[in-house]
């Protein structure tokens, strides 16, 4: 029980140390706080993939994607959208606001468009 008790304080401690919650460690959980408007780009950089994913899941399940082409276009702008973001990221590591505001840009256009190709229905 005494190790359970040591292992409970040395996690608290940890968060705290290192300003994160213990459900949310390393994640945007709902008390996330962007430090800088680099960061707010890449966490809606992050979210708009996520979103664009998710509607493109629930289309090619229930099996309404409007075409075979069309699910293949989506799938590559998945990944373009994807390398995007490990490149914002990067520009994000060396400071460049300007590459991240343009990448994260880009990645929320190609997130929209993901999302109205997937509505589309089957004619």
């Amino acid at each position: 029980m005494k190790i359970l008790y040591y292992l409970t304080l040395s996690c608290m401690a940890w968060t705290i140390a290192w300003g994160t919650e213990p459900g949310w460690a390393g994640h945007a959980g709902p008390h996330f706080h962007p430090r800088s408007p680099i960061q707010e780009s890449l966490y809606r950089a992050d979210k708009n993939v996520d979103e664009a994913w998710e509607v493109f899941h629930q289309a090619a399940l229930s099996g309404t994607l409007a075409s075979p082409a069309i699910q293949t276009q989506i799938e590559r702008d998945l990944h373009e959208s994807r390398l995007l973001l490990v490149d914002a990221r990067q520009a994000a590591r060396g400071n460049d606001t300007r590459a991240v505001s343009a990448l994260t840009a880009r990645i929320e256009e190609i997130a929209i468009h993901i999302k109205e190709k997937s509505r589309r229905r089957k004619p």
